[in-house]
């Protein structure tokens, strides 16, 4: 509801944040909070989260922007709530849920702090989801390239080393983000992944801490793992469900014969069942029209006729796949699209691209 929520900006805009920014008895250390606040309110994405953190301002705290407002005979947060309560407050319940966080899929960094109530992207790396020593979940921001210390996959999407808060440097267990992982092993720990220093990040899995590493110069590492599917009640976007599974497969062939049928013989019959959310593009039907009638029946790929007809019309089966993908931002046209058979277009995504093209999460 991205209307309702340009109101509640609309309305804090009007009430609060303009009428501040062009009085002239507004001190100018003022201003530039309020401005920062301004820019902060603008990371909001539901409406429910935005009045929670309205409501942290109640009573009359005397901060300096509190303080600078009413000298100069403004409104302040505390002043508007509850009229901004009596708007909007029939979407409180439209708050971020844990559940909302899927595998696989990208977060940036503002969409993080405000689920853990930090409102401060300088909030540190460590997010506990909950009261202290209740928490329901441990969120951790891990910068692979670029950061100040050097997290790193130990093995891809497996196991991951990340290293503890710390502060002047220093590192210990008891800092209470630490403490919220160290001390409190079934807790997930949701473990959101990014391969440079600016961008979104990448939910990598649910993980648990297999250990406290400590280095040379004194600094400390977890080691996390991936809990298994067993361990877990987390909806998984179906590409990270396809990656999971092929780094599974990736391991058990570097099992001895004897390992995996070791393996086999305690493993359950039944599969382990998860969700999969998956977004899915409303392509263009011309487009595919367009791109099967100028391949003929024959493979733009191979070159051969399509390897069997249709069963519902006759027709020579043959997949449209767009050269740049669509989840990559490729266009669906029919410059960016061609007709392969079931063969080449496996080859497409798991061989020798005939149209390579360059994964960003790669």
């Amino acid at each position: 509801m991205p209307d309702v929520i340009d109101a509640v900006r609309g309305y804090i805009d009007r009430r609060v944040f303009a009428p501040a920014l062009v009085h002239s008895e507004v001190p100018e250390d003022v201003k530039s909070t309020v401005r920062n606040s301004a820019r902060w309110l603008r990371q909001f994405r539901r409406v429910g989260d935005l009045l929670h953190y309205m409501d942290r301002f109640r009573g009359a705290p005397e901060t300096a922007v509190y303080t600078g407002l009413k000298a100069a005979g403004l409104s302040t947060f505390e002043d508007i709530r509850a009229d901004l309560l009596a708007q909007f407050g029939a979407w409180q319940t439209d708050r971020t849920r844990l559940d909302d966080f899927v595998v696989g899929g990208t977060y940036g960094s503002s969409e993080l702090v405000i689920f853990a109530e930090k409102y401060d992207n300088r909030s540190g790396g460590i997010l506990p989801i909950g009261p202290k020593d209740h928490h329901k979940a441990v969120f951790v921001k891990a910068t692979l390239s670029g950061g100040k210390y050097g997290n790193q996959w130990l093995e891809d999407g497996q196991r991951l080393k990340y290293f503890l808060k710390s502060r002047n440097n220093v590192f210990k267990e008891s800092y209470s983000e630490n403490a919220a992982i160290i001390n409190h092993p079934h807790v997930p720990v949701y473990a959101f992944v990014r391969h440079q220093a600016e961008g979104p990040f990448r939910l990598a899995g649910l993980f648990k801490n297999a250990g406290v590493h400590t280095e040379e110069d004194g600094s400390k590492w977890f080691e996390l793992v991936l809990r298994s599917p067993a361990e877990t009640d987390v909806a998984l976007d179906a590409r990270a469900l396809r990656d999971a599974h092929e780094r599974e497969v990736r391991r058990a062939q570097r099992s001895s014969t004897a390992e995996r049928r070791q393996r086999l013989a305690s493993a359950p019959r039944a599969p382990v069942t998860v969700t999969v959310v998956t977004k899915a593009f409303i392509r263009n039907p011309d487009v595919v029209a367009e791109v099967l009638e100028r391949a003929a029946g024959t493979c733009e790929g191979c070159g051969h006729a399509a390897p069997f007809a249709r069963r519902s019309d006759g027709t020579p089966y043959l997949e449209v796949h767009h050269k740049v993908p669509l989840a990559a931002g490729g266009d669906d046209t029919v410059e960016n699209a061609v007709a392969l058979c079931p063969n080449c277009h496996r080859n497409e995504h798991y061989g020798s691209a005939v149209w390579p093209w360059q994964d960003p999460d790669s």
